[in-house]
Order: C-alpha cells, then structure tokens, then sequence
C-alpha cells in the first residue's frame, strides 16, 4: 500500500540517491535512457548522499526506508501512460533528449499549479491532444521508448533538459501571439521550449 509522505529536502535527496542506487544496482533502468542523461546524475547524486550521511547518521534508517517504499512502489502506471502518450505523439522522432524535454514540460507544469497531476495537465483542453483517443501501437520501440522517457522523468532520474520549461513549440512552425510574448529557455531539434 503506497502512502504520500512529505520528507524534508535532506531527505529527499538521501531518497533519490537511494532510489538511483537501488535501480542501477538492480538494472532497473533502460538502456534507453542511458549514460547520456544519468551517469553525471548518478553519480552526484551518490556524492551528495554520502555527505548527509556523514552529518546526519540518524536519518539514515528512516530515509532508507522511505526510499525502499518508493523503489517498490515507482511511478503512478497511469501517469507514466499519459506521459508516454504525449512523448510518443510530440517527439517521437527526436533524439532522447528531446523526448526528456518534451516530459518534463508535464512535471513542470504539476510543479507550478497547471493540474493536480501529468493526467490532468496532459487533458487540459486546447493544451495537447485526446490522449483517451490515440492509441499507439504498444509493441514498437517508439512506444516502449517513450514508456522508458515517462518513468524516468517521473522517478526524478532524468535530467530537465526543458530548463524549467512550461511549454513547447515546433521551431519549424510560425510562432503565434502567445509564444511572442514568451521566454525561450532551451531548443533542443525540432522544439523550442519557453516559460
């Protein structure tokens, strides 16, 4: 039985490294999602757990624990579907860095009040697509890849490469009014990305 707890940020951090040790060691994570976006991550990560360890030997028991629930636990299944789906319809054909992006968009946008979760963000009217109504074909590498993308930008184990972006665009599309009167923060192929 999963339960939400609110940890404070060192433990947090203890949790995610916990969590990125666990996956790698288990070989839990997709080759797919590789060294490119992880390795530096990891291995901060494991850097920045060892010091709280060091200052704070007491915690460790009870962040173990915490990340050990969330390890077995992972990712909402119905989340990393919605987010798959948008991956898979909007980049698809992008690099794994821009399939990373375009998920993180959903996470940035939970992060800042758009919806209660990456569903209800992803089934905003006028913001994507029906997601209820496209059904990619759920035996191609394209899909399973976009799974992978969904469930380690979830888990927090991939890096945003959106920059804390909240929305995207086509670059070989003409920009209307609204994306005008926007930042762009990063570009990555065929997207712009834009707070």
């Amino acid at each position: 039985m999963a339960r939400n707890v609110t940890l404070k940020p060192r433990h947090q951090m203890l949790a995610a490294a916990a969590v990125l040790t666990l996956a790698l060691g288990m070989g839990q994570l997709s080759a797919s999602v590789g060294a490119e976006t992880l390795n530096s991550q990891t291995t901060a990560a494991l850097a920045q757990q060892q010091a709280v360890l060091a200052e704070s030997p007491e915690s460790t028991a009870e962040a173990g624990q915490e990340a050990k629930t969330l390890a077995e636990t992972g990712p909402n299944q119905r989340h990393v579907e919605c987010v798959a789906k948008v991956v898979h319809h909007e980049a698809a054909n992008q690099p794994l860095k821009g399939q990373i992006a375009v998920a993180q968009v959903l996470v940035n946008r939970v992060n800042k009040g758009f919806g209660k979760d990456v569903c209800a963000v992803a089934n905003q009217p006028g913001q994507f697509f029906r997601l209820n109504r496209y059904h990619p074909d759920r035996d191609s590498s394209s899909w399973s890849r976009a799974v992978d993308v969904a469930r380690a930008v979830l888990a927090g184990e991939a890096r945003d490469h959106s920059n804390g972006a909240l929305f995207f665009h086509a670059n070989w599309a003409s920009l209307n009014g609204f994306f005008r009167t926007r930042t762009r923060v990063a570009s990555v192929e065929d997207h712009d990305f834009y707070r």
